[in-house]
């Protein structure tokens, strides 16, 4: 009696408080399983994203005001000619820029030039001169460089402003969407925010800035752990907003479609085996390994992979046909009366296209519909439209609490990670003598992950011979950490590239948290929005025949003519607490009748002992 009263009071708080599921997400993700998968998807992505990278950016040429191509334009005069070279310079101009931001090097030598920043062909004189006279500004002492900012701030002086980008040799955004995983930019390190040594680093080593302390919370945690926390759904929709940009190319645009593609094809696998598992583990209570979920997967892969597709094609569908549009637009006087006419039309069209792009978000519920209900694309994209549209509060809801409790336990996960790897170097620091003998292991990781801090966390407080410092201010000095490493002998580069695997690996795994978190509270939500708006139970989950436990194999007599049993591919299991356990049931095998018919025992229809189906005497 004291456990059935038990059962009552957890159903009723789960009844209650229905989001209170997303509190399992942390024990959900955490599993070796889904932790591989999200691994293996990272580095599938990454590999595609990066050859696509090569191979588009070889393609692309990087336009020079100089060349001959922007000096035989036509025009009626000198001025006219100039001015259409100029507008299809810039042109091109913008367009490489925005090709090499996707798709350029991440360690790019490019800089900001003044034929990027300039307005007019008479403009790119005038700010290389501004430029040297700040330059002998700065050098004579007469005004530093923070002055000189600020002064054309307060004046509101462009020109000023742009003489500055290229005086300090700022550089071109790149890499975006070639940088490898290990290197990319996710904001300071865990372990150094946690115990204050984040942030700016004086001379003699004493922090004199910690964002936390300085009231920075909010700002770090929307620029740097939601991106952290939202990565699977950032990087799907970073190639989509790169594709929307005015300045994007013909070139460009066919690189970000086929950025879309592999993103879509690569989590279309891995993360339809992560929510599988995740569907069963949080509707069933069991665990299925990783060959089952890939096989359940790959049996529906068209439908994983084309289900967010169907959006993306109707908003090609009506661009097509805004574009047939735009062709008697181009009409003279033609134009004018169509756009007055039938401009309302342009802006349904706008509204529909809206409404799917907002939809996206929903994206990952697809997934999870496929895996919870084993059905086909167009379910999984009219059930994530329909959830995020009918209840977008409860949507909002959900999502808030899997974000700031996600934050929570991918941040621990961060923290934990980073300490595991800091105390690893620490420990093997501590060997009585390291120093003296010059085996310090600080030199096992300069080839460590940029990611995350770590190589500014574990290479932290090395000091060369003359003084200088290798992480200072709270980055890596380039020239010291270069000639930290022209002292290696051989075998230092060998110990330095081994160790760097594993750490390699081990951030995978740290990595790999996220995005299996990512899935698996998406699966949540799922069976969350699913038990609001299709008032179904959370418990219930699709399996196929060879997944189900023998105990609730359908019999072979007529109960195996039911709709469910009609179709061996579609079984809905309910809550197993509602069905009657198999110790509890016998078969009787009567006589047979004297007609020589069978009795209902003999054709498999089950009975209990009493008669009645429900006594137990």
């Amino acid at each position: 009696m004291a456990e059935d009263r038990l059962e009552a009071r957890e159903t009723d708080w789960r009844q209650l408080l229905p989001w209170t599921a997303l509190f399992q997400g942390f024990r959900v993700a955490l599993d070796l399983n889904k932790l591989l998968l999200a691994a293996g998807g990272i580095v599938v992505m990454a590999l595609g994203w990066w050859l696509l990278a090569v191979i588009f950016y070889g393609l692309s040429e990087k336009p020079d005001w100089g060349s001959p191509k922007y000096k035989d334009v036509s025009g009626e005069d000198e001025a006219a000619r100039t001015s259409n070279s100029w507008i299809a310079f810039k042109r091109d101009r913008e367009k490489w820029n925005l090709l090499h931001a996707a798709a350029g090097p991440s360690q790019s030598s490019e800089v900001v030039e003044p034929v990027d920043v300039a307005e007019s062909p008479a403009e790119i004189d005038t700010i290389r001169k501004l430029a040297d006279d700040i330059a002998k500004q700065v050098k004579s002492g007469a005004k530093t460089l923070a002055q000189v900012e600020q002064e054309a701030q307060v004046s509101g002086n462009s020109l000023v402003l742009n003489a500055l980008k290229v005086h300090k040799q700022e550089r071109k955004a790149s890499g975006l969407l070639r940088t490898l995983p290990w290197f990319e930019d996710r904001g300071p390190n865990p372990y150094l925010l946690v115990t204050g040594q984040s942030g700016r680093v004086s001379a003699d080593g004493t922090v004199h800035y910690v964002p936390w302390e300085r009231g920075d919370f909010p700002g770090w945690f929307m620029a740097r752990e939601m991106p952290v926390l939202l990565e699977p759904l950032f990087k799907f929709l970073a190639p989509i907003r790169l594709f929307l940009n005015p300045h994007a190319g013909l070139l460009a645009k066919i690189y970000f479609l086929l950025v879309i593609l592999v993103t879509l094809a690569t989590w279309a696998l891995f993360g339809g085996a992560i929510t599988r598992i995740a569907a069963v583990q949080v509707a069933r209570k069991e665990k299925i390994g990783i060959a089952e979920a890939l096989r359940f997967t790959v049996r529906r892969y068209v439908s994983y992979f084309s289900a967010p597709l169907f959006p993306i094609i109707l908003v090609a569908a009506l661009l097509v046909f805004m574009m047939i549009f735009g062709l008697f637009h181009m009409i003279p006087i033609v134009g004018e009366l169509l756009d007055g006419v039938l401009w309302w039309l342009m802006l349904i069209l706008g509204l529909v296209m809206a409404v799917v792009f907002v939809g996206l978000v929903g994206w990952p519920l697809m997934s999870a519909t496929i895996s919870a209900e084993g059905t086909d694309a167009w379910e999984a994209v009219s059930r994530s439209y329909s959830y995020v549209y009918q209840a977008p509060w409860h949507y909002i809801w959900y999502t808030i609490v899997g974000l700031v409790y996600g934050a929570l336990v991918i941040f621990f996960v961060g923290f934990m990670g980073s300490f595991m790897v800091y105390l690893a170097k620490w420990g093997v620091g501590s060997t009585p003598g390291a120093s003296a003998a010059n085996r310090d292991p600080t030199f096992l990781f300069v080839y460590a992950p940029t990611s995350f801090g770590w190589r500014d966390l574990l290479l932290q407080g090395t000091v060369l011979d003359d003084g200088r410092r290798i992480v200072r201010d709270g980055v890596i000095e380039p020239s010291a950490y270069d000639d930290y490493v022209k002292n290696f002998r051989g075998w230092n580069y060998i110990g330095a590239f081994l160790v760097a695997v594993w750490l390699y690996l081990i951030f995978l795994m740290v990595l790999g948290f996220g995005y299996s978190y990512f899935w698996s509270a998406s699966t949540i939500i799922y069976l969350l929005m699913r038990r609001k708006v299709d008032d179904a139970e959370m418990d219930e989950v699709y399996l196929e025949d060879e997944d189900l436990p023998e105990s609730f194999t359908p019999s072979a007599g007529p109960m195996a003519t039911s709709p469910a049993a009609t179709d061996p591919g579609r079984v809905m299991v309910e809550s197993p607490t509602l069905r009657v356990p198999p110790a509890a049931t016998t078969t009787t095998v009567p006589e047979p009748s004297a007609a020589g018919a069978p009795t209902p025992s003999e054709a498999g229809t089950p009975t209990l002992p009493g008669g009645d189906g429900n006594s137990p005497t």
